[in-house]
């Protein structure tokens, strides 16, 4: 534990501009984001929509955009 925080002393002192270091930082953290995305079990399957129970289904004589 100590070595790291080491490290990340050593990186902090480095002879780059603040906003190098700032975005090395959010490279890692996205890189990291999209790493846990891709190792994340799928529990359920992947399901697109929102599935809170409407059920319209109209049919082609009950149409309510033709009464337009």
């Amino acid at each position: 534990m100590r070595d790291m925080w080491e490290s990340i002393k050593d990186f902090f002192r480095r002879d780059w501009t603040m906003s190098e270091k700032v975005l090395v930082i959010l490279c890692c953290v996205l890189l990291g984001v999209i790493k846990g995305f891709f190792l994340s079990p799928i529990k359920k399957g992947i399901s697109f929509g929102n599935n809170n129970g409407n059920t319209y289904a109209g049919s082609e004589d009950d149409d309510w955009s033709s009464e337009e």
